[in-house]
Order: C-alpha cells, then structure tokens, then sequence
C-alpha cells in the first residue's frame, strides 16, 4: 500500500496488511511501524508541547529472542534498531519499544529514562514471560550502558493499569494503544479495553488510507 514514504516515514504496508487489521488477526511488525510513524510522530512535531520527548526502537526487535543466538548477533541487532534514533538514547524521556515475545505475542517495553526504570505493558500480564527480562538484560541494558547510560540497576516494573486483552490477536493493537496514552503528558491511566478493539482497528485502517491516498495526491 505504501511504497515510499508519507511525510518522510517509511511505510510498507500491502493490502493483504490492510485485510488483516480489519478483519482482527494477528498484527505483523509492520503494521506497528506504520502506526507510530503515521499516526504518533506527526501529532507529536506539530504540537510537540503536548508530548513527552519520546523515540521509537522499531519493531523490527521481532524475533529478537529467537535469532540472536550469541553476543555478537545480539549487538548488531540493537545497533540497527536504536540506529534509527534520531538522537542518543539518553536526550529522550520515553523510548518505546514493542517486543515480539515467545512465538506469536507483542507487549511493550517503555525505557523510561526521567524515572530510570524499565516499564513493561503486556495485554496478557497473566502469562510467564521469562524472555522479556532476558530481553531486557540480555541486550537492551548492554546497548545502552555502551551509550552512557548505566541501566544495569533500574528496574523492571509492570505498571498498572494495563488494559489487558481477551482471547483474539488483539496483542499489537495493545501495543499500538499502550504507545498512545502513554506519548502525550496530560493523559491519565490507559483509557481503553477489549470491546475497543474493533472500532480502534477500523479506526486505524481509516487513518492508513487517509494517509495513501493523501501521499498518492502530493506526488
């Protein structure tokens, strides 16, 4: 659907993308890619008094536990991701970062920099995750103590409340949603929930081809 940019973003989204946000399956990594570059980054520059200083580790972390099998992978894996800041991890109050944890879950680190703290939001909470501190100690604290940031001793906490989801492949949406309440100052709690889901998805699939068909317009 995009194959270029909107408004400097890169976007690769293809109809079957499109079908599959409408239709609540599973969401792919690059639907959330397109969310937070279409729909969180554009609100943020033109009324950035709103927002706090917030970047975005790609998800393109997806499969993060899976593939890197040693420390030289590992490294290279965060090199890239945090590569697409568009300053050094330390000049920002938030970095999100959506982790595509076991096989087929999403859930939400926050790097919360003011407070020194990792913040995990996980629309199934009820789940043992064992890879998402591995994920955390494992590399995300490495890159950033080579980045003059020592996390090695901030914790990881689970906030709440964190909106949780029921039986679909509503994780990502999650996600997105997290992402949303949390980018702006003056919202309180995460104000949202399962029977949301449907109406944020349409909601979504409208802004995407909002944004088609007004790049297709200024080319």
């Amino acid at each position: 659907m995009f194959h270029g940019t909107v408004e400097g973003y890169d976007n690769f989204l293809s109809f079957h993308d499109i079908w599959e946000l409408l239709f609540a399956r599973e969401s792919e990594s690059v639907v959330i890619d397109c969310y937070v570059n279409a729909y969180l980054f554009l609100p943020r520059e033109e009324n950035p008094d709103l927002f706090w200083i917030f970047g975005y580790v790609g998800a393109a972390l997806k499969g993060y536990v899976e593939s890197c099998r040693d420390d030289k992978s590992k490294e290279k894996h965060f090199e890239y991701a945090f590569g697409k800041l568009d300053r050094t991890p330390n000049e920002f109050d938030l970095i999100f970062s959506p982790m595509h944890i076991g096989t087929n879950h999403w859930a939400l680190l926050v790097i919360h920099n003011k407070e020194k703290e990792f913040h995990v939001y996980d629309s199934l909470r009820n789940k043992h995750r064992p890879d998402i501190p591995q994920y955390v100690s494992g590399g995300t604290e490495s890159y950033l103590k080579g980045e003059h940031i020592d996390a090695n001793k901030w914790p990881l906490r689970y906030p709440d409340p964190c909106p949780q989801q029921g039986l679909g492949d509503d994780c990502g949406i999650f996600t997105c949603k997290y992402m949303e309440c949390l980018a702006p100052r003056d919202i309180q709690d995460l104000p949202f929930s399962q029977d949301d889901m449907p109406y944020v998805r349409a909601k979504i699939t409208v802004h995407f081809i909002k944004a088609y068909f007004n790049a297709q317009g200024r080319s």
